[in-house]
């Protein structure tokens, strides 16, 4: 399908691609809530420090599904360039790898404490490159949020679209205020919470894929 062609919003194609899309972004939404409200609710598990830390609880399958679900979409999905398809595919990967390389023992083991069997496994001799990805995939969903997302759309009534594309700014923005802060907070060795600012950064994600699917400001 070329860029410069707008197909009917009923065409079977469109509806395929924004229905892949709402799901990117329904499934970003309801993570990092539901594994930490999940596991406080029913497991009396406090609020970790990070996301990545509910890998190693009772929430680890629906943690590990839910990312690796979102890769798969990631790299399902086709824009109207090569290079938004690229980088969604190379986002994708990075998705899977957080959910299959997740982040240190020690680390989690400082996290979660008595609320998680981490501290009696025994040490992995394997390196963790859970941060990589994560660096990865959020650079990049930035970049198809931020600027790809914000390119003209042959074809779209001028008004939504303006409207919709404030919501990527405003989204984007979000996004890099957070990963600003958990780096600061890495940087300075701050022992505080980063789950906030990754959910704000996941949340943030989510309603810029919701919004490209048009679940919100359709048209």
């Amino acid at each position: 399908m070329s860029a410069q062609t707008a197909l009917p919003a009923n065409n079977q194609y469109v509806v395929s691609y924004m229905l892949l899309r709402q799901m990117i972004g329904a499934l970003g939404l309801g993570m990092p809530i539901f594994v930490h409200g999940w596991a406080k609710i029913f497991y009396g598990i406090p609020l970790a420090n990070s996301i990545s830390a509910y890998y190693y609880t009772v929430m680890r399958d629906e943690f590990v599904s839910t990312l690796v679900l979102v890769g798969v979409l990631l790299l399902c999905y086709r824009g109207p360039s090569r290079i938004d398809n690229a980088i969604a595919s190379i986002a994708g990967i990075a998705g899977i790898g957080i959910a299959l390389s997740p982040m240190s023992q020690a680390s989690a083991c400082e996290i979660l404490g008595k609320f998680s069997n981490v501290c009696q496994l025994p040490p992995s001799t394997h390196p963790s490159y859970h941060f990589i990805f994560v660096a990865i995939f959020f650079a990049l969903v930035f970049v198809l949020v931020f600027f790809r997302f914000r390119l003209p759309t042959p074809g779209a009534p001028a008004a939504r679209k303006n409207a919709r594309n404030k919501v990527y700014f405003a989204c984007g923005i979000a996004m890099l205020v957070s990963f600003l802060i958990i780096g600061l907070m890495n940087l300075t060795h701050n022992e505080g919470s980063i789950f906030w600012p990754e959910t704000v950064a996941v949340m943030a994600f989510a309603i810029a894929w919701l919004t490209k699917g048009q679940a919100i400001l359709k048209g």
